[in-house]
């Protein structure tokens, strides 16, 4: 699927923010809240629907307020809004 969002990418692993998404994922896998990580891969890796598109923008939306509400410094989101930050 193709559009001005998603670009030519058959993936959102393709995808640029895809570096984000995993770094999330991570931060999962270390609080040990990996219960749903798997199905977090999976959906990263699945042919690009609108459904699919759709989920992973609800969490990527989710991921991004947690980033600005963050004002502690010692927060690892903060290093991930910079580099987030960085890309645009």
């Amino acid at each position: 699927m193709t559009n001005k969002i998603t670009g030519n990418y058959s993936t959102f692993a393709e995808h640029p923010m895809a570096a984000t998404y995993f770094k999330y994922i991570d931060f999962l896998i270390k609080d040990d809240l990996n219960k749903d990580t798997q199905h977090l891969i999976d959906i990263a890796h699945a042919p690009m629907t609108t459904k699919i598109r759709n989920e992973i923008a609800g969490i990527m939306s989710a991921l991004f307020r947690i980033m600005d509400e963050s004002s502690d410094q010692t927060n690892e989101f903060i290093e991930l809004g910079k580099q987030v930050d960085s890309v645009h």
